[in-house]
């Protein structure tokens, strides 16, 4: 990433652009809390800034406490001056942090140029005191209300799953990507009504339809996966079912277990969609028959039959994902989450730390996992204890149910509440589409 130098007419241009702020906090609340900035407090320059009138106010309530047979005017006057260097002092670090925060984004948004769909990326690495700052526009919405700091806040959330509340005037489109090791990652993008009635009328598109569209215009090589979209042959609607028909010449192992990569990727995609199974076809019509004994494959079933947990998955650009191993399926909701622990000898990475232990019940609502010591977030790289929290989610979300974790320290975290069961996750992995 470039570095380009932030010249004065720039910084002007930003800071006469700037939203207007409205600060109803005492100047003992804004003086803490610049203290307390992470930022600041490796500022030394600021630093002796702020002790200067510090160091005078001590000066002066010293002079005052010796100086009993001073004239009362002449305390006044000496009270007056000191208290005056407080709204200057204050003037100044606010317009010191401004000038941080205002434009750090301002070289960030011109540096990196993001769109939508390398924000969610973008997330993934932020650091802990990205996230602090995020909090802090969170937190001061009622003081600091503007579309800036409401844009760089979703741009700086630490969630990667899809929501309800992300599909206000959006659809989903869900696609398996194949990995490096042969299995799928599932992706979940939003597209915006707009771009979906633009690019087919008014008439709403079958999942094949879609498919079709948008799977053509993902650069899987770029994003570190196989190129392996779309499926080379034809796929065709035949009633409720896929039909996928075989070029001649093809190196798809459709006769493999469950975890195969084209099996991994196929029901990735047309899961939950208005199809009920997948079909292999020859180009002369009969169905394939790749099989070593020659058996006729089997229809691959495209309801929601498996249930997995989540791991981490990082792939060859570093990128991580949520993501299940396929290539073990569980029977209960339990069993899974108290599973997620266990390391992994492949590319899945548990994203629970080992020194985590916790119980899991299932009632009526749906599953409560407890954690058998206080479990305190904040000690946590703040990507990993979110993600932490998100693939439980997924996880339960895999048996159709909701979790909610008991015994955190905190009662909210990354919009979620804590307090009471957490919302099932539409898919994971939040993309935006080229």
């Amino acid at each position: 990433m470039t570095h380009n130098q932030f010249d004065d007419d720039q910084l002007e241009h930003v800071l006469n652009n700037a939203p207007k702020l409205s600060d109803r906090r005492s100047k003992e609340e804004v003086l803490n809390r610049l203290l307390a900035d992470a930022r600041i407090q490796d500022n030394i320059h600021l630093q002796k800034a702020i002790q200067q009138p510090m160091d005078d106010e001590i000066i002066s309530k010293e002079q005052q406490q010796n100086s009993h047979t001073q004239q009362v005017s002449t305390e006044t006057a000496t009270t007056k001056k000191n208290v005056r260097k407080w709204p200057i002092f204050l003037s100044g670090a606010a317009v010191f942090a401004l000038t941080v925060l205002v434009g750090s984004m301002y070289m960030n948004n011109k540096e990196v140029n993001m769109d939508q769909a390398n924000a969610p990326d973008i997330s993934q690495y932020s650091t802990i005191q990205d996230n602090r700052a995020a909090k802090s526009f969170e937190n001061d919405d009622d003081i600091i209300e503007s579309d800036i700091v409401s844009k760089y806040s979703r741009m700086m959330s630490l969630r990667s799953s899809v929501y309800e509340e992300d599909l206000t005037n959006a659809v989903v489109f869900r696609i398996g990507l194949a990995n490096r090791d042969k299995e799928s990652v599932p992706m979940t993008y939003i597209i915006p009504n707009e771009r979906v009635a633009t690019d087919f009328g008014k008439k709403k598109p079958t999942t094949l339809q879609m498919y079709e569209k948008y799977a053509p215009q993902i650069d899987e090589e770029e994003k570190g996966f196989t190129n392996y979209h779309p499926y080379k042959g034809e796929l065709k609607e035949k009633d409720d079912k896929l039909v996928h028909v075989l070029p001649q010449e093809n190196d798809y192992d459709v006769a493999s277990a469950d975890n195969s990569e084209y099996v991994g990727t196929v029901q990735d995609t047309f899961s939950d969609s208005e199809y009920k199974e997948i079909e292999i076809e020859n180009p002369d019509g009969t169905a394939d028959e790749s099989q070593e004994d020659g058996e006729q494959n089997k229809s691959i079933a495209l309801t929601r039959q498996n249930h997995y947990n989540y791991y981490l998955y990082k792939d060859e650009n570093g990128a991580e994902y949520l993501s299940p191993d396929s290539s073990k399926t569980y029977s209960t909701v339990t069993e899974a989450l108290v599973d997620m622990g266990n390391k992994k000898d492949d590319g899945y990475v548990p994203v629970v730390p080992e020194h985590v232990t916790y119980t899991v019940q299932e009632v009526a609502e749906g599953v409560v996992v407890t954690f058998n010591e206080p479990l305190d977030l904040t000690t946590m790289d703040a990507v990993r204890a979110t993600q932490l929290i998100e693939a439980m989610m997924l996880t339960a979300a895999s048996f159709d149910l909701q979790v909610r974790l008991d015994n955190v320290v905190q009662e909210s975290w990354e919009g979620f509440d804590l307090k009471n069961f957490l919302p099932k996750p539409v898919g994971a992995n939040k993309q935006y589409m080229p």
